[in-house]
Formats: C-alpha cells, structure tokens, sequence
C-alpha cells in the first residue's frame, strides 16, 4: 500500500479522521487518555511537533484539526477521553483576508462564537498567544476586537513568557488566572546539522574572512527588514576596512513594502537574499555560514528565529522588547535601545565581540539545554493537565 500521508491530507471527514487517526495511533484505552485537537496545523515550522512532543507519553492524545474552520464538528465526537480540549494557535485565519472590515468582524466574531459553542459542548479551550495581533492584519481593530473575546473565551491562556500578560496591556486584556507559561521549545536537532562552516560558505559563496549577519524567516513588514539593511549600511560605512555580509532569508509575502525592500536586497553587493521557502535540509546551510543571528522587529512577542539561531550557535541582537528581555540570554544577546537604525547599527557592532567567545557559546548551549523540546514538552502537558476539566 502506498504511503497516504493521512496526517497531511484532510479528508470529507475531516476533524473526525484525524481524532481517530490520533487515538489509533496511540494503542492505549481513551479513557485513560486526555484528547487535545488542535488547530490551525503548522508543518513547515516543527514548534508544534516540539510542543506537543511528549504529550503521548504523559497522557494526551494531540490530534491536529487540518480544516481550522471545522473545529466545531468535534461536538459529534462519540468518544469519552478523561477530557476534550481544543487548543487554539493562530487566529489570523479566520477573518480569511476579507478586505470589508465589517465581513471580517462578521467572520471572524462568528468563529469566536463557535468556540463557546464547542466550550458549552463539554470542550476546554485552550489559546496559545503567539503574537500581539495577527502578522498580515488587514484591519487590526476588528482582529483585536476578536482575539479579546477568545481571551476571554478560553479556559487556559498558553503564554511563553512571563512577560507576556503585561507586554499586552492595552492591547488585549489577559486574565492572569488563566496563564499557563510554557516556553518555546528549543529547536536543537530539530534540523539536519552536517555541513562544516566552510562547506555553508562555499555553497552560498561567502568568503572565509567576512563576518555574516542572519534574518532568517518569512520576510514580513513587521520585522522592519528596510531598517535593518539601513542598519547595515552604516555598519560598513563605519567600518570600511572589516568585510561584512548581511543575508535575507526566508519567504517574501506580498506587500508593498516588502517587495520594495527585496528590489533594494537584490541589487545591494554585500547582501545575499533567499525570498523563498527554505527546505528544512538547507536551513543549516545559512546557520552555518553566519555568525550573528538579528531579530530587531518593529512588533513581536515571540521569536522562533532567536531560538533557532541558538539551536545553531549564534549570538543574537534582539530588539528591547519586555518579552524578548525576559526570555533570551543577556551572555549571548546585545539588546538594541531604540529603534533608530543607528541604534541597530552599533548593537550590530558590539555583537561581532561575541563571536567565537567560549563564554558566550556556553551560555547558548545552556540555554537550549534549558528549552531542550523533550523537557518543555512534559512539563506543558503535565501543568496542562491540571488545567483540564
């Protein structure tokens, strides 16, 4: 029989198929299990493989729901777990892009509607605040409208920072008794690791001498990208005799602005830009050829990319945001005061310091010692489980 990928592919049964696929899967007796569906399904980035690695193990069926807009079908489910929870990831979807604000709040009210119906139904809910509001926002009032009331809807807010609740404030409203504070998991082995720093350079044509900046990820507006190229400009116009490099990779979306800022990337000399997907197996390819990983965004409250730069050893100028200062090592990060491009630039040059120092790559190993996926994974389900009714 040929491989069907089940769990990749939704089906016109689609959630119950994958709930039942999940529980096959488990050979254990429901009842002695917790079902947790989740939904929307991320496979290009492996955090909620991460997340919920070591939840079978601990007593929780995960089960992914590929058709986010049937979560509430889960209601027929004829089967008596301990519990029934549903936990929410993003949100973006369910407003779909509609550019009438006003369909979008219909849309997007409406879904949020369906999770109480769900949660009446005998389901916990379960939201994971991943951002202060949807990346590609077309009408962040309406998307803030909605994300409050499945704040204030849920049973169980998963944050990833202790931080988060007040980096919030005045943004969306979080009932602190509903906190959960489970890290991001680290990325360590999560991604093929082989290649030599000199192999990287050699296939992406990086010089041995030249010291190579990383943003790594989908290249979105919110990461102020035009920023920090002009960062990098006055980087190397300070100083003209080091050789540096700065490297782009990640998918472009659609906007104006970034499209204008990949125009500008792919004429510059000392950039490298990738504005496409990245297969998993050439990740490493742009880790090991950098030696500084940059997160300097104009808006965000958790970053994969720190982490991921760390999986693969390298330092990190982050922006000073509450929760980026909370969660990332202050031994391997410099902290950007400001958010003038000249602020950037000299964290950019404090950071080159940090490079190959034993002291720093200790920290960094310690700190994905700490994040390590198997520990972060048992411990989210067992503090989880308490939550459950």
């Amino acid at each position: 029989m040929k491989s069907a990928y089940l769990g990749f592919r939704a089906t016109e049964l689609s959630p119950t198929s994958e709930v039942l696929g999940s529980l096959h899967a488990t050979n254990a007796d429901l009842a002695d299990r917790h079902l947790l569906a989740y939904t929307p399904v991320a496979r290009v980035n492996p955090y909620q493989a991460l997340c919920y690695k070591k939840f079978p193990s601990e007593g929780i069926v995960a089960a992914p729901v590929l058709q986010p807009a049937k979560f509430l079908d889960l209601q027929n489910l004829s089967l008596q777990p301990k519990t029934k929870t549903l936990h929410l990831h993003w949100n973006s979807w369910m407003t779909q892009g509609r550019e009438d604000p006003d369909r979008a709040r219909m849309m997007g009210m409406g879904m949020a509607g369906r999770l109480q119906r769900l949660q009446k139904s005998g389901f916990n809910i379960v939201w994971t605040v991943h951002n202060v509001y949807p990346h590609d926002a077309m009408h962040v009032d309406v998307e803030l409208e909605i994300q409050q009331r499945i704040a204030d809807t849920a049973d169980v807010l998963h944050v990833m920072s202790d931080a988060t609740s007040d980096a919030m404030a005045g943004i969306t409203e979080i009932d602190k008794s509903k906190v959960l504070v489970s890290p991001h998991p680290g990325y360590k082995g999560a991604y093929p690791d082989y290649v030599s720093r000199e192999d990287a350079r050699a296939a992406l044509g990086i010089n041995g001498d030249e010291i190579v900046f990383l943003v790594f990820g989908a290249l979105k507006a919110y990461k102020g990208l035009g920023r920090t190229l002009d960062a990098f400009d006055l980087l190397v116009a300070k100083n003209p005799a080091q050789r540096f490099r700065m490297i782009f990779a990640g998918k472009a979306d659609g906007s104006s602005e970034v499209q204008e800022f990949v125009t500008r990337a792919n004429v510059h000399p000392r950039v490298l830009i990738e504005d496409s997907n990245i297969p998993a197996d050439k990740v490493q390819y742009f880790m090991r050829a950098s030696d500084i990983g940059v997160v300097h965004y104009a808006r965000s409250l958790n970053s994969g990319a720190a982490l991921l730069y760390g999986a693969f050893d390298l330092p990190l100028v982050a922006s000073s945001t509450a929760t980026f200062l909370a969660e990332l090592n202050s031994e391997s990060t410099v902290f950007v005061k400001g958010e003038a491009a000249l602020s950037l630039a000299d964290s950019m040059e404090k950071a080159i310091s940090l490079v190959g120092n034993d002291a720093v790559l200790a920290a960094i190993s310690a700190e994905q010692a700490r994040l390590a996926a198997d520990k972060v994974s048992a411990q989210f389900a067992r503090d989880l489980i308490v939550r459950l009714k």
